[in-house]
């Protein structure tokens, strides 16, 4: 059965593109989505791995859509910050931000 899309109000763009994943984004990745899964946030959250966003001095990198917020450096000890402050109440975690669309 496929998630009803209809619901989601957030989608977090995670890079595991090379230079990322050389970063840890493979268990920021696995941190995010067990946070968003512990808030019973499924049916309204998203996730995406992404290849390569081109920010890799910059990586871990998260994006938000539809605010249009980049993260830097997104650790799995971040992501359920990431996840309650940003995802879920709207509130930019603002010592990760790298850029504000």
């Amino acid at each position: 059965m496929a998630k009803d899309l209809s619901l989601v109000q957030r989608t977090a763009f995670i890079c595991n593109g090379d230079s990322c994943l050389k970063k840890g984004s493979g268990d920021t990745t696995i941190q995010l989505r067990a946070a968003i899964v512990a808030a019973g946030a499924k049916p309204q959250l998203h996730t995406v791995r992404t290849q390569c966003t081109d920010q890799c001095p910059h990586g871990p990198v998260v994006f938000v859509h539809p605010e249009g917020t980049w993260y830097q450096h997104v650790t799995p000890d971040q992501a359920s910050a990431l996840v309650t402050q940003h995802l879920l109440a709207g509130e930019p975690v603002a010592t990760l931000v790298l850029h504000q669309g």
